[in-house]
């Protein structure tokens, strides 16, 4: 967000989740994971020190909501989250509107690009840093629109 009014155009590794807004579809235990999650991201990035053996270099990879195709018996967190709208789940619907309200679009990653960028980060001889890990950006009702046309196409 820029100064707490509106989004920015672009999210870029500069693009912080600012921690002193209140949002509506907020609840005190998503607010206290993001809150948590970006101080220790922040922390661990200003950990930096040398020894014996070489310089400590931290990366963080923040993810967007990581989907894929599954064969699981449940339904992952993530993909009840892009579902949440037909399943009618209140719990993963209010954190997936908690999510655009934070950032605007829903961040979203394959997890084949997740683990590219793992192996990326790790085939660097030297890398220090924070990497946002999103392919795209979209709305709950984008979503729900994309759901809503392929069901109808199924039947």
């Amino acid at each position: 967000m820029e100064d707490g009014f509106g989004f920015k155009d672009s999210i870029d590794e500069t693009c912080w989740t600012p921690l002193n807004l209140s949002y509506a579809y907020s609840n005190p235990n998503l607010m206290e994971c993001v809150i948590s999650k970006t101080l220790t991201e922040e922390q661990i990035l200003s950990y930096r020190t040398s020894s014996d053996i070489g310089e400590l270099e931290m990366v963080t990879l923040p993810l967007g909501v990581v989907g894929w195709d599954t064969f699981q018996s449940h339904t992952p967190l993530s993909v009840a989250l892009f579902i949440s709208s037909l399943t009618n789940g209140e719990f993963t619907y209010q954190a997936l509107r908690f999510l655009e309200e934070l950032v605007g679009k829903l961040p979203i990653v394959h997890n084949d690009d997740v683990c590219e960028a793992h192996i990326f980060c790790m085939e660097q001889p030297s890398i220090h840093g924070r990497f946002l890990c999103e392919n795209s950006y979209v709305s709950s009702s984008e979503i729900a629109d994309y759901c809503r046309k392929t069901i109808q196409n199924i039947m």
